[in-house]
């Protein structure tokens, strides 16, 4: 029969646990990871009387724990993505407030740079003019540095906080395969019994795992959770942690690569957390921003110091280069056991379009891949420096030693803002005027007239030997007393790798000198030339002027940051939803806490006054036999 006793006893120890439940979960409101507990009772089963059955009071079964496993992957998944996204747009803003900046950027020095050649095209005896451009130029070469050098440390950040996000993931991973030890062993020896608490520890750490990458999650019978990374990687099997490292990228040391057991590199395979975001910064923002700084640096060099070959100085010497050539990277695999290197020439820099490309030795030929997409790209040339290989702009040169299996990795940009330098000391070598100037003789009859001339073949030895265009009649001339030409008015005299054209109508018997330009001329036909570099064409094939791909430039890396940001503010909000979600579930509220304190303790004296009554019956029941 029901034992009054015993009821009492079962709800004073039941609700003691209410209270021990609660008073449990108020400690732990601001614990990270804490997921609310609530006593689960039940009645116990009467037992059967005379009249029925009669209550037996309540049953503990356990403590349960307040979660859901679908809001747990959801919001693993959401840190992960908000995390990545937040990192990426924190790297990508910082782009682009350094290309984009009036004070930090291209823009300015480049405009000056071209500003100061078209002052130098309307005096070039100028002294002061001409150092003013060797001065705009100076500017100019160092804020490529100056670019070049921030990108590469940003790079060098990326690199160090990839090598402290993969040992941080690694400790998580070790924590996570510890706790799943302790809850699969206290499983075991409570028949089923869930730890709480431990399941907690185990899915913050999962949490905070999350936020450095992207994970998916295995629960196993025996209550551990195994951890997956980067499509399928294992990183948590049980009790046992895989660890993630870090080794140098094949064809850069300082670049740092993601690898798994056995060195095999997953940094491309790498998704979502802070670890995701910062490859993604680093392959999307940072590798394009410093390849198209690197063309425009390239293609102004190459312009530049062609057109300066085009003229004549002060002194009458045709003229030196402005900038130090540039020259691309071509680093050699770590693998390679030959002592072949490759020299990274440009035979047309308006070709370049920003790709890199593998070129490979397999003991008897080498051949060229595009190194994103692995297609073949054909070349002509043999590779050395008379007959370099020459392929989407490339001129490449292998010095003799390549063993089979060598490789290199072509970047013709990468490098190439940090090595733009001024060659130029003294102004008076700027080639402001052109090689030869064409004029009518003194005392011609007719109305012809000369252009001054144009330079068509600047290596021509011939190009500055004097020429006489000699009239033997109204509509034939000869060059040098040689040979008999048809005239027509307007069209172009080309000989000695220079070209003319006579206008109007000349006398037989008149005449026309070309010579070469002599010192100090005053002439400013080159320095228009140099100056008109800013409206031509230069890069991505012939479309772009400088300028134009300074523009796009900083449009690509601020369009990466705005849509960077505008993704952050969408995946704030769902984060937010999802946190919300899982507090409503899982959170403790105090106020209900509160409640249920003074719901069990007033349950638990309400239990003790039931032993009480139950006492004083059996008190009674003892003085009534004693008569």
């Amino acid at each position: 029969m029901a034992d009054i006793l015993g009821i009492g006893i079962s709800a004073l120890l039941a609700n003691r646990s209410g209270l021990d439940v609660t008073g449990h979960n108020i400690a732990n409101v601001n614990t990270a990871g804490y997921s609310r507990q609530r006593l689960d009772t039940t009645n116990a089963v009467g037992a059967v009387t005379t009249y029925g059955y009669a209550g037996n009071g309540v049953t503990v079964r356990g403590v349960e724990r307040l979660s859901d496993k679908f809001v747990f992957a959801r919001e693993i998944a959401g840190a992960a993505s908000y995390s990545r996204i937040e990192t990426f747009t924190a790297e990508a803003k910082r782009s682009d407030a350094l290309l984009s900046d009036a004070t930090t950027g291209l823009g300015t020095p480049l405009t000056s740079f071209f500003d100061s050649l078209s002052v130098l095209a309307t005096t070039p005896s100028s002294s002061a003019t001409r150092q003013t451009v060797l001065s705009a130029a100076d500017a100019l070469a160092g804020r490529f540095n100056d670019l070049q050098s921030q990108l590469d440390a940003d790079e060098h950040s990326i690199n160090s906080r990839v090598t402290q996000t993969v040992t941080e993931i690694n400790n998580y991973a070790g924590t996570i395969a510890q706790l799943n030890e302790r809850i699969a062993q206290a499983i075991g020896s409570s028949g089923g019994k869930i730890p709480n608490d431990l399941v907690d520890q185990r899915d913050q750490a999962v949490r905070d795992l999350a936020d450095r990458v992207s994970v998916t999650t295995v629960e196993q019978d025996n209550g551990a959770l195994n951890v997956f990374v980067a499509n399928g990687q294992s990183l948590v099997v049980g009790t046992k942690a895989t660890q993630l490292g870090t080794a140098p990228n094949e064809f850069d040391s300082g670049r740092v690569e993601v690898t798994v057991p056995g060195g095999a590199v997953i940094s491309g395979q790498v998704g979502g957390g802070s670890l995701g975001g910062l490859l993604d910064a680093r392959r999307e923002v940072l590798d394009p921003a410093r390849e198209k700084l690197g063309r425009i640096a390239i293609s102004l060099s190459e312009a530049v110091n062609a057109q300066q070959a085009q003229g004549v100085d002060q002194s009458g010497n045709f003229g030196q280069p402005l900038f130090a050539p540039l020259a691309g990277a071509a680093p050699a695999s770590y693998r390679n056991t030959g002592s072949a290197a490759v020299t990274v020439g440009f035979s047309d820099a308006t070709q370049l379009d920003g790709r890199a490309y593998q070129l490979s030795y397999n003991g008897s030929a080498w051949s060229l891949t595009d190194a994103a997409s692995g297609s073949a790209v054909p070349f002509t040339g043999s590779g050395t420096t008379a007959d370099p290989f020459v392929a989407k702009g490339l001129s490449l040169s292998v010095t003799p030693g390549a063993a089979a299996g060598d490789k290199f990795l072509v970047q013709p940009g990468r490098s190439a803002a940090g090595q733009l330098q001024v060659a130029l000391s003294n102004p008076s070598q700027l080639a402001a005027a052109a090689p030869i100037k064409a004029s009518a003789t003194v005392g011609n009859l007719g109305s012809g007239t000369i252009t001054a001339g144009e330079v068509v073949d600047v290596t021509n030895p011939n190009l500055r030997t004097p020429a006489q265009i000699q009239f033997t009649s109204a509509s034939t001339y000869t060059i040098n007393g040689s040979g008999s030409y048809t005239y027509t008015a307007g069209s172009d005299i080309s000989v000695n790798g220079w070209k003319v054209a006579i206008s109007g109508a000349p006398a037989s018997g008149d005449s026309f000198n070309v010579g070469p330009t002599g010192a100090n001329s005053g002439d400013d036909r080159n320095a228009r030339l140099l100056s008109g570099i800013a409206t031509k064409a230069l890069l991505d094939g012939g479309l772009n002027t400088l300028t134009a791909a300074n523009g796009q430039l900083v449009q690509q890396v601020g369009s990466s940051a705005q849509t960077a940001q505008l993704q952050l503010d969408a995946q704030t909000s769902l984060q937010a939803q999802t946190i919300t979600e899982r507090n409503a579930l899982s959170g403790v509220n105090l106020d209900e806490e509160a409640a249920d304190l003074l719901r069990y303790q007033q349950a638990y004296q309400a239990a003790a006054q039931i032993i009480s009554v139950a006492s004083t019956v059996f008190d009674s029941l003892l003085a009534a036999t004693r008569r």
